[in-house]
């Protein structure tokens, strides 16, 4: 096979990683607005939700595998030729900011909201809007960062 075309391969496999991260956080927040809007966190509907949105991360680990298999591999094939540029850099810290928020913030507020819904404490109303508030901006700043990646990787600023 040769290196055009593994290259091409590694580029689609790369931009469906990309699709299937960004497509599921979109999801996920789409589906988080709609939990935010129940009467009742801790009704069947509501519950269910948060069913979902745990079934979908699953889509983002098979996006982020595709991503960092595919990645090296194009990392491989052009022998790092983008290594030493500006906007490379930026799209690797950025990658690096994503799965932190996702395991720092994301994880732990989903964790905060699901112990919020099972206890029945007289807290339960201050937790519980303080994780819905703090997922609703952590979506946000994961559909921005994803945003910025793909707008550094279209037009490569030096």
């Amino acid at each position: 096979m040769n290196t055009f075309i593994l290259l091409q391969i590694c580029l689609v496999a790369h931009l469906t990683g990309l699709t299937l991260m960004a497509g599921t956080t979109i999801s996920e927040y789409i589906t988080f607005k709609t939990f935010r809007k129940m009467s009742d966190p801790r009704e069947e509907k509501a519950l269910s939700l948060l069913h979902l949105i745990k079934k979908l991360s699953a889509l983002l680990g098979i996006g982020a595998a595709l991503l960092i298999l595919s990645g090296t591999g194009l990392f491989i094939i052009t022998g790092g030729a983008f290594i030493h540029q500006f906007w490379f850099k930026v799209k690797l810290i950025l990658i690096a900011v994503l799965i932190l928020n996702g395991f720092l913030v994301g994880g732990k507020q989903e964790s905060k909201l699901k112990t919020g819904i099972s206890e029945n404490s007289g807290h339960f109303n201050e937790q519980l809007s303080k994780a819905i508030s703090k997922l609703n901006m952590f979506y946000k700043v994961q559909m921005g960062i994803f945003l910025i990646i793909i707008v550094l990787s279209i037009f490569k600023f030096s």
